[in-house]
């Protein structure tokens, strides 16, 4: 039987972030200031024009997505 590879959660979700961005180029990330501890550095090194840090301003980034998604 193979052995099974284990993955932290926050990196399994930065890799996947990085997989659905090579697919759609609409996806675009925010986040707050947490882009190593949450892996979505992963993303924005792969793309720095999708990829918005909105720093320790959680509410102006819930604003902004608004505005993209409209």
């Amino acid at each position: 039987m193979s052995e099974l590879k284990r993955i932290a959660t926050r990196q399994s979700y930065g890799e996947a972030l990085a997989e659905l961005g090579e697919t759609d180029d609409r996806i675009v990330v925010l986040d707050a200031d947490l882009a190593e501890s949450t892996k979505t550095a992963i993303f924005g090194k792969k793309f720095p024009d999708r990829f918005i840090d909105c720093g320790i301003a959680e509410a102006n980034m819930v604003s902004m997505a608004a505005g993209l998604a409209a």
